[in-house]
C-alpha cells in the first residue's frame, strides 16, 4: 500500500494534454493545462459542452491513465506524487468522481445497499458502517428512502443516493459533475447547504471540484473558477469574485450559463453610462440596493431590459413571422423552412375544444411497490401548447412523460390522442407523432454511430427515402464536429442530448416530449436548442418540457403544469399568471420592486 502524505497542494496539473483513442492525429481533447489546487479549496470547473472537463476529471482520479487510454502529454499531481505513482484503486479511494449521469455508478438494489457498498468492500465493522450511514442518511436528507429500491428512484433522489455513497467514503478530493442537475429546488437548496458545511468542516477538509455550467447555483460555494474554451485550453483561472467583476466578457465569450444578476446589470451598465464603471452585483440584494438608488429614466431602462432578457425574450421576436429566413446561431434545419403551417390543420375534438392529448382520471402505481407515482390526473393539453412541466422530486414528472408517450400503462384512467384513446392506436402508429428525450441520453442510443442512430427513428417508421444527406449534414451539426461514424457513446454527455434531438426532429413528431433537456448545455446551445423549440412549437408542435429550471421556463413556455409530491396537480396555468402567483423567482421580484418604485414616482409627480 502507498503511504500518503496529505500537505497544503492537494492537486496540480503540469502541462497537461491528452488525446484519445490510438491516433496521435486526433485534435487533443484537453492541451498546456497547467493550475494548482490547494487542500480544502473550492474550485468551479466550468467551459462549454465538450471543452474537456470531464477529461480533466478523469485525470484526477485515475481513470485517465488506467482505464482510458489514450496519448498523454505532462503529469498530474494528487498531494505531490504523480497519478503514475499510484494504483488505481488507491487513487480512486483518494479521489472520489460523481458522474453526471449517477446510474453509471450504482452496482445494488437499494438506496441503503448503494451507501453500505464500499465500506463492506473494505471489511469494515459493522457497528461502524451502521454509524457513518446514519450520519451521511441524515446529513443529506435521504434516511426516509434508505429501503426504496433504486429503480423507484426519481432522478433527483438517485444523484442524492451516489453522491452520499461517495461522502460516506471519506474522500480528500471529491469531483462533483454538475451535482445539482437533477434536483427540485428544494433539495438543490439542501445541498448547497449541506456543501458548504462540508466545506467549512474541520474534521472534514474536503478539497471540492464542482463541474457546473450554471455559476448562479454554486458561486456562494466556491473560492476559485478555472474555464476552458472550446479548443481545451485554459482560458481563465483566479478567485470567483474576481473573475466575475474584472473578467466577465471573456468569461461570457466561453458560453458558461452566467449568473442573471450579472448578465442583466452589465448589459444596463452599456446603455446606462454613468454606471459604466460601477461594480457588478454578485447577488441579489446587492442589484436592489442599486435599483433603489436609480432615475425615474434608469429605472425604466433597466425594466426595459428586464423584460427583453429574462421574462418576453427579445432573441424570439425573430420567429413571429413565418416567412422571414431564420438563421440560428450553430443550426438551422433548412428543409423546415418550408414545412406547412400545421396551426391551419387543428383537429377540433367533439367537446369544440382543441385538445391533442387528454388524461382522464389516471393513476400509475410502480408495479409490486404500492408507490404510487400519479394520482387521479385530469388534464388537457391544447395543440400547440409549450408547458413547462415542474414540481419536486419524485413528484411523477418523468412517470407522467412515459405515460403520455404510451410507455407506460395508466393503473387507472384513460389518456386519449386527438380524441382516441391511445390504446386503440396502433403502438407504432403512435411512436410516429411522439418524439421522447429521456433524461439520460444512453437510455434512447442503440446504434454505434451517429449516422445509424439517426436514421434509427425514420428506418422503422419506413421514412429513410424521405432523408437527404444534406439534411442528414444539417442534423449532425447540432451535435457538433463530429464524424457520422463515431461511436456515440464516447460523445459527450451534452453531445448525446444533443444527438437524441436530431434523431427525433428527423422524423418530424407531432408531439415532443423533454426531459431535463438543459442538463449538461452550455449558454449557446441552450439558446439554439430553445430556439429551435420555439420554431417548431411555432409551427403547431406541442411541446412539453420537465424541468427544475424555473429561470428558463419564465422565458420560454407558454404554460406551466406543476405536480405535488403525491403525483396530484397542483396547478395547470398560463405562463403569466403561474409566475404572477408563484413570485418567487429574482426577474419577477426584481420587476415588483422596479414597478413599486416608478408608481411612488409617478404618484409623487
Amino acid at each position: 500500500m502507498i503511504k500518503i502524505a496529505i500537505t497544503d497542494l492537494a492537486l496540480s496539473f503540469e502541462d497537461f494534454s491528452f488525446i484519445y483513442g490510438e491516433d496521435k492525429t486526433n485534435l487533443p481533447a484537453v492541451r498546456n493545462i497547467n493550475f494548482n489546487l490547494n487542500q480544502g479549496d473550492v474550485l468551479i470547473l466550468a467551459g462549454p459542452s465538450g471543452s474537456g472537463k470531464s477529461t480533466l476529471s478523469y485525470a484526477m482520479n485515475g481513470i485517465i491513465p488506467w482505464r482510458l487510454k489514450g496519448f498523454m502529454k505532462g503529469d498530474v499531481k494528487i498531494y505531490g506524487k504523480s497519478i503514475w505513482d499510484y494504483n488505481f484503486t488507491e487513487l480512486s479511494k483518494l479521489v472520489g468522481l460523481v458522474k453526471q449521469n449517477p446510474l453509471e455508478q450504482m452496482t445494488t438494489f437499494t438506496v441503503k445497499d448503494e451507501l453500505v457498498f464500499g465500506l463492506e468492500n473494505l471489511q469494515f465493522d459493522k457497528d461502524i458502517i451502521e454509524k457513518r450511514v446514519r450520519e451521511i442518511s441524515e446529513f443529506m436528507g435521504i434516511s426516509q428512502i434508505l429501503n426504496r429500491d433504486i429503480e423507484q428512484l426519481s432522478g433527483g433522489q438517485k444523484q442524492l443516493t451516489i453522491l452520499s455513497s461517495f461522502l460516506i467514503m471519506d474522500p480528500k478530493i471529491l469531483i462533483l459533475d454538475e451535482p445539482i442537475a437533477f434536483l427540485d429546488q428544494q433539495s438543490e437548496s439542501m445541498l448547497l447547504t449541506q456543501l458548504k458545511k462540508l466545506k467549512e468542516s474541520e474534521s472534514f477538509k474536503t478539497t471540492l471540484i464542482i463541474i457546473e455550467h450554471r455559476l448562479s447555483r454554486v458561486m456562494d460555494i466556491a473560492d476559485r473558477i478555472i474555464v476552458l474554451d472550446g479548443n481545451g485550453e485554459l482560458h481563465l483561472n483566479g478567485k470567483l469574485s474576481e473573475i466575475l467583476i474584472n473578467n466577465f466578457t471573456p468569461l461570457k465569450s466561453c458560453n458558461v450559463r452566467l449568473p442573471w444578476i450579472i448578465d442583466l446589470y452589465n448589459d444596463f451598465k452599456e446603455i446606462s453610462l454613468e454606471y459604466k464603471n460601477t461594480k457588478n452585483p454578485t447577488n441579489f440584494n446587492e442589484l436592489l440596493e442599486i435599483q433603489q438608488k436609480l432615475s425615474k429614466e434608469n429605472l425604466l431602462k433597466l425594466r426595459a431590459l428586464l423584460i427583453e432578457k429574462e421574462i418576453l425574450p427579445k432573441a424570439l421576436e425573430k420567429f413571429k413571422s413565418f416567412e422571414e429566413v431564420i438563421e440560428f446561431q450553430d443550426l438551422y434545419i433548412e428543409s423546415l423552412k418550408d414545412a406547412h403551417d400545421n396551426r391551419e390543420e387543428q383537429t377540433v375534438n367533439k367537446d369544440g375544444n382543441n385538445y391533442i392529448l387528454k388524461t382522464n382520471n389516471v393513476d400509475f402505481l410502480y408495479p409490486n411497490s404500492g408507490i404510487k407515482a400519479i394520482s387521479n390526473l385530469s388534464i388537457n393539453i391544447q395543440k400547440g401548447d409549450f408547458i413547462g412541466l415542474v414540481g419536486p422530486n419524485g413528484s411523477g414528472k418523468t412517470t407522467l412523460l412515459y405515460l403520455l408517450a404510451n410507455l407506460y400503462e395508466p393503473s387507472r384512467g384513460t389518456i386519449y390522442f386527438n380524441n382516441q384513446n391511445i390504446r386503440d392506436i396502433g403502438a407504432l402508429e403512435y411512436a410516429k407523432q411522439i418524439g421522447f428525450i429521456f433524461q439520460n441520453p444512453e437510455n434512447m442510443i442503440l446504434n454505434s454511430t451517429i449516422k445509424d442512430e439517426i436514421l434509427y427513428g425514420p428506418k422503422n417508421f419506413g421514412m429513410l427515402e424521405n432523408i437527404s444527406e444534406d439534411y442528414m449534414t444539417k442534423l449532425i451539426r447540432i451535435i457538433g464536429k463530429e464524424k457520422s461514424t463515431k461511436n456515440p457513446f464516447k460523445l459527450s454527455w451534452g453531445q448525446k442530448r444533443r444527438l437524441n434531438l436530431s434523431s427525433i426532429f428527423v422524423y418530424n413528431p407531432e408531439i415532443i416530449l423533454l426531459d431535463e433537456p438543459f442538463i449538461g448545455q452550455d449558454q449557446r446551445t441552450i439558446d439554439s436548442l430553445v430556439e429551435t423549440l420555439y420554431l417548431e412549437n411555432k409551427r403547431g408542435k406541442t411541446i412539453i418540457i420537465s424541468s427544475h429550471d424555473y429561470h428558463l421556463l419564465l422565458k420560454y413556455t407558454k404554460r406551466i403544469l406543476e405536480l405535488n409530491r403525491d403525483g396530484t396537480v397542483r396547478d395547470f396555468d398560463n405562463k403569466d399568471n403561474y409566475f404572477s402567483k408563484h413570485r418567487n423567482l429574482g426577474p419577477t421580484l426584481l420587476l415588483d420592486s422596479i414597478d413599486e418604485m416608478l408608481s411612488g414616482v409617478l404618484n409623487h409627480k
